[in-house]
């Protein structure tokens, strides 16, 4: 006679699961979100729209290539780049170099390239060179199919039709008529426009906080229950065959939402080495999107855009790990 589960035993280990990852996700997720929007209020504030776009080429495939390896000098995670790519958009750059930086900056900062090196370190395999190389390629590639897409319809606008003004940006007062030269105030001194800016930078970047840190606090807490529900064993008995490990290693990068940062070192205890498969899947998704960015990025994408998007991270990500089973063998 089979026994019957304990239910009680279960529901104990889901909760201790389930507030353990909470607490983790919050810890890991939070300050990178603060560092976002602090960088895009400083963007906001002392970088001119004109300026910005200086920086990247009139050409858009060009300005993706730029975008990608911007990337690599924004030493944040994937929560503090939603607010980034979000900024540059309202700045005036394409849909398109707005999510190639959206999905590359996580995958090249510094942060992931070395921590993805010291996981693996002694395994035999440079994770984390196919890691970065992969991931570029899907992200030029994602964006590439974004440009094809928008390039011919209206502006898409990934603020979203909610979107509130802030105190800085409402118009209180219809504008007052210029005033004569000999009456118009003296010119504020270097200091009191510096201190207005900084001033401004830090109510943008409040605002975008706690307008932002509500939705990934939900994206988490799913995070967090999906993890508590979903058996370890089950992962383990899906390495066998390169379809079902590449399936498996997207499937638990996106819910187990983990941070860029760290997820290299849970991809090796997972998976390695009964699935390299399963590995790059789930290193090169996890920072392009996972359940709780998804949560944050609906404050500011339509729903139909965002699934799109999902979509096409999953089965350019998926296609990618496959074509990397002759090189994973050949190494």
């Amino acid at each position: 006679m089979i026994p019957a589960p304990d239910f009680a035993a279960w529901l104990r280990g889901a909760s201790s699961t389930f507030v353990t990852t909470l607490a983790g996700l919050a810890f890991e997720t939070i300050p990178f979100l603060l560092m976002g929007t602090l960088l895009s209020a400083v963007i906001q504030s002392f970088v001119p729209d004109r300026s910005l776009r200086r920086l990247f080429p009139r050409n858009r495939y060009l300005s993706i290539l730029v975008a990608l390896v911007a990337g690599a000098f924004v030493p944040i995670c994937e929560c503090g780049t939603v607010p980034l790519a979000r900024r540059l958009r309202q700045k005036g750059l394409p849909l398109s170099t707005s999510v190639a930086f959206l999905v590359a900056a996580p995958l090249a900062n510094p942060m992931t390239v070395i921590s993805t090196y010291v996981a693996f370190k002694g395994t035999g395999y440079p994770v984390f060179a196919l890691r970065l190389g992969f991931g570029l390629a899907a992200a030029f590639v994602i964006a590439i199919a974004v440009e094809l897409v928008s390039r011919n319809r209206p502006r898409i606008d990934i603020t979203g039709p909610t979107r509130r003004l802030t105190r800085l940006e409402a118009p209180a007062f219809p504008a007052a008529p210029r005033l004569p030269a000999s009456l118009a105030k003296p010119r504020a001194s270097l200091g009191s426009r510096l201190a207005s800016r900084v001033a401004e930078t830090f109510e943008h970047a409040s605002y975008d906080f706690l307008d932002t840190a509500r939705y990934l606090i939900a994206g988490i807490t799913l995070a967090a229950f999906a993890r508590a529900l979903v058996p370890s064993g089950a992962i383990l008995r899906s390495l066998g065959q390169p379809l079902a490990a590449t399936g498996t290693g997207l499937a638990s990068a996106y819910i187990l939402s983990l941070c860029s940062s760290a997820d290299a070192f849970v991809a090796r205890s997972l998976f390695a080495p009964d699935s390299y498969h399963a590995v790059l899947a789930f290193l090169v998704l996890g920072p392009m999107i996972d359940l709780k960015n998804t949560v944050l990025i609906s404050r500011f994408v339509r729903p139909g855009l965002l699934a799109a998007f999902v979509v096409l991270a999953l089965l350019v990500v998926g296609a990618m790990a496959l074509v990397a089973s002759p090189l994973l063998e050949a190494l």
